[in-house]
């Protein structure tokens, strides 16, 4: 016991002279990563937008394709859970639900099947550019 010091022996200097020496550290691990997150945050400003609705619609429209109308299961996956979401946040269904089903999940995968989810697929192509599919328009496979 003699060779330990209680808490009262410790003077302040020491706690914050360590302190100092682990910000010090921490300081500069934070400098060498705040390019890549600088970079990061610039992909993300040039790869999402607000756009206007209507000229969501326009490009839509006239737009040539070039995928397939085909929906992925990874597509599925993620238009049930946003919609889920959507439903668990008080948004109204876009169907009679039955009383039997009370789910949000379950509710969405009937939105689903009776394709009245309005949300647009985005598909971003190689170029850098990308397209949009409504739900209506894809072939799903069951």
């Amino acid at each position: 016991m003699s060779d330990e010091k209680d808490f009262e022996d410790f003077e302040a200097d020491d706690i914050e002279g360590e302190a100092l020496i682990g910000e010090e550290e921490d300081l500069e691990n934070i400098d060498g990563e705040e390019d890549e997150v600088e970079l990061i945050e610039n992909k993300r400003e040039t790869r999402f937008d607000i756009v206007n609705l209507e000229k969501t619609y326009e490009n839509y429209y006239t737009q040539k394709k070039e995928t397939k109308p085909f929906l992925t299961k990874f597509e599925r996956a993620k238009i049930i859970g946003v919609r889920s979401e959507m439903l668990a946040n008080g948004a109204p269904a876009l169907i009679d639900v039955p009383k039997s089903i009370t789910n949000v999940y379950d509710i969405a995968k009937l939105e689903f099947k009776e394709r009245k989810i309005p949300l647009l697929i985005r598909r971003y192509l190689p170029n850098g550019t990308a397209e949009d599919w409504r739900l209506q328009d894809m072939v799903i496979f069951e």
